[in-house]
């Protein structure tokens, strides 16, 4: 809520919920003398004291949420408590002078010291509630800041992986491009065109979050053939997408970032050739591979599937649903 809204709410409601007796005394015929000596009022006099009430809680209110930021933080405090005694003192001294001209008017007034004891009370309070306020809007700043912090960080994971794709797979598919020069012409241009398009995917995809399956899975197309030239008929991928999906979004280069992970993990030979399955199911994109270690050392952050889990949750309040037997790696993607 609006810091003003809050201050003139709790004014409000401060002043009202004090006077409600009083304003129900003024209409209400009492028979019983003691009883109406113990509560002498009238309308005039019950409007102007729940008027006086309002404008001393939204004026020490006011000073204690906004204008004593003013000050130094390290004389805040201090700052709070003085203005308010001051502002109470003279509060009371304008208090009796209106009073005074009230008193002519109306038969009855009001006891200076049970006004004096009310606003004693009311200065606590204030104080009190102002200091909850404070550390409420504080704890809600916070929460807000954190909040941007990790979507920042995010988006700049996400930035960072845009503008790079991993070096050893550019290392590898221009050995490859190398290979193909030498031997088949054709076969190479065809595999420049697809080297060309990742990186213009990459370059042009740089401010979205969000594509369409279809365009992620001409991508990911793209990219299988660049690994399929290095590892020919030892790697294979089948993909079976329902077509009522193809509209649908996921963040940018998820499905390369998976299938990059498969094969960086994976041991891919002659031997034991590595097969990977592209499926929908249950409103889920699926990534399923052979799980086949490779012996060796693998360079590895171990973030990958972290960091990508990290912006399924910022754009999408959701996870991707990780699991693994002794035959297979599963990731299971949900779709926007």
């Amino acid at each position: 809520m609006n810091i003003n809204k809050t201050i003139l709410l709790v004014a409000v409601s401060f002043s009202f919920l004090v006077n409600i007796p009083r304003f129900i005394f003024s209409f209400v015929e009492i028979e019983d003398k003691g009883m109406l000596n113990l509560f002498e009022v009238s309308l005039g006099d019950t409007v102007f004291r729940t008027a006086m009430l309002f404008a001393f809680c939204y004026l020490v209110l006011k000073y204690n949420l906004q204008w004593v930021q003013i000050f130094n933080v390290r004389y805040r405090i201090v700052a709070s408590i003085t203005g308010v005694i001051t502002i109470f003192f003279a509060w009371m001294g304008l208090f009796e002078l209106i009073n005074t001209y009230i008193y002519s008017i109306y038969e009855y007034s009001i006891n200076p010291k049970i006004n004096r004891f009310i606003y004693v009370f009311f200065v606590i309070m204030l104080l009190v509630l102002s200091r909850a306020i404070k550390l409420n809007r504080q704890t809600k700043i916070d929460a807000i800041e954190k909040e941007q912090l990790t979507k920042q960080n995010a988006q700049n994971e996400l930035n960072a992986l845009k503008n790079q794709v991993n070096p050893h797979f550019l290392f590898n598919s221009l050995n490859t491009l190398s290979l193909l020069v030498r031997e088949d012409q054709k076969a190479a241009g065809k595999f420049i065109n697809k080297l060309s398009f990742l990186y213009r995917y990459i370059l042009q995809s740089k401010d979205q979050d969000m594509l369409t399956v279809k365009e992620e899975l001409k991508f990911l197309e793209s990219y299988i053939y660049l690994i399929k030239e290095r590892y020919r008929d030892n790697f294979k991928v089948n993909i079976h997408i329902n077509r009522t999906l193809l509209q649908r979004k996921i963040p940018a280069l998820t499905l390369q970032l998976l299938m990059e992970n498969v094969v960086k993990h994976n041991e891919i030979s002659n031997d034991r050739p590595l097969y990977v399955d592209v499926f929908d199911e249950n409103d889920h994109l699926v990534v399923k591979n052979k799980l086949q270690r490779r012996t060796g050392p693998v360079e590895s952050t171990h973030t990958g599937l972290s960091n990508l889990n990290g912006r399924f949750k910022l754009h999408m309040d959701k996870e991707l649903k990780i699991s693994k037997d002794n035959a297979h790696f599963i990731v299971k993607i949900p779709v926007a």
